[in-house]
């Protein structure tokens, strides 16, 4: 497939059948089909398109089903680490090294946390849309009465993993 060599082709055709009735399209259409090669660079691209289509289509469904995979491994993943953080909190362990891995808990203190970054006042921003985490913190402390737009997440165990 030349398409530059057809491009030049229609353009000659064009100026053969330039005194040609205007409504005559087949005319035309038979002589591109017979003079160049436009019909086989338009069925090859159209197959080539709807091959990419179902590419594209069979990538979609995969992508969505890996992704409900995913959010099922994290969910796993979450709970697993919730339930060794239970048993090491029951035996009283703050550090458990095993040969796989060696596994730390510590509780991480309460903070303070943005329910509705939206109505957080300007003064507590910074230029970007998000909430100035810093000014906040320096304005706020657990325990103080707080605004509605701010909440204290609790104190809560976080657990490391280092592999070896």
């Amino acid at each position: 497939m030349n398409i530059p060599l057809a491009l030049a082709h229609i353009d000659r055709l064009k100026d053969i059948l330039r005194d040609a009735p205007d409504e005559d399209e087949r005319l035309w259409l038979d002589a591109l089909e017979g003079e160049t090669d436009v019909f086989e660079i338009v069925r090859a691209l159209l197959n080539a398109i709807e091959e990419d289509e179902g590419h594209h289509a069979a990538l979609t469904g995969q992508m969505a089903d890996r992704k409900e995979r995913r959010d099922r491994c994290e969910i796993r993943i979450e709970r697993r680490k919730a339930a060794v953080a239970m048993i090491m909190k029951a035996a009283r362990l703050s550090t458990l090294p095993l040969a796989e891995a060696t596994v730390s808990l510590r509780i991480l203190p309460a903070k303070i946390a943005v329910n509705d970054p939206a109505a957080v006042p300007e003064e507590y921003t910074k230029p970007s849309p998000r909430p100035d985490m810093d000014a906040i913190k320096n304005a706020f402390k657990p325990g103080d009465a707080l605004p509605n737009w701010l909440r204290i997440d609790p104190e809560r165990p976080s657990l490391t993993i280092r592999r070896k």
